[in-house]
């Protein structure tokens, strides 16, 4: 059996940066706090043990084709791992930079996509599924120019306090 991933970056012991490309490629940490931004491809990241930042970050405003659509396969509060989510890219967050979510109705966990694609938060996260989403125009029907981002395979019970927001 084949994967339709390709090895873009495998960490080391310590703490590594790792950066995907246009493809679809697998980054793997290892022990360290490892940085993962996955690019504009379709991802597989594994951070490993220690702390680990899953970075979303275009320096451009959201577009579904410049962040494709991330499974992020290990996330783990126990380890303190954190969604970096850059505000450049995720212009309708007002949130603080710096922290979580500092406006809470602006992170909703649903159970549902079809309850994401209309719920008033602008971060959305299916609880049964894993998938996560910006959901810019808020109850409006679909996503807008927003979509989803990323899947969590494990499923955590995600909250607020799991994001940091930089500008």
């Amino acid at each position: 059996m084949t994967s339709d991933f390709r090895v873009a970056a495998l960490g080391r012991p310590g703490n590594d940066i790792l950066l995907g490309s246009d493809s679809d490629d697998t980054l793997e940490g290892a022990i360290g706090c490892d940085r993962l931004n996955g690019g504009a491809g379709n991802e597989q990241l594994t951070g490993g043990a220690s702390i680990d930042r899953f970075i979303f970050n275009t320096n451009e405003e959201f577009q579904r084709e410049d962040v494709g659509i991330d499974t992020i396969t290990d996330f783990s509060q126990t380890q303190g791992d954190i969604i970096l989510l850059d505000l450049t890219t995720f212009t309708a967050v007002n949130s603080e930079s710096g922290t979580g979510f500092s406006i809470a109705s602006e992170f909703a966990t649903v159970t549902n996509d079809q309850e994401a694609a209309t719920a008033d938060a602008i971060i959305v996260y299916n609880s049964e599924n894993g998938n996560l989403f910006y959901n810019p125009n808020g109850s409006e029907t679909e996503f807008g120019s927003g979509g989803q981002f990323a899947t969590l395979t494990n499923i955590p019970l995600l909250e607020g306090e799991d994001f940091f927001l930089r500008s």
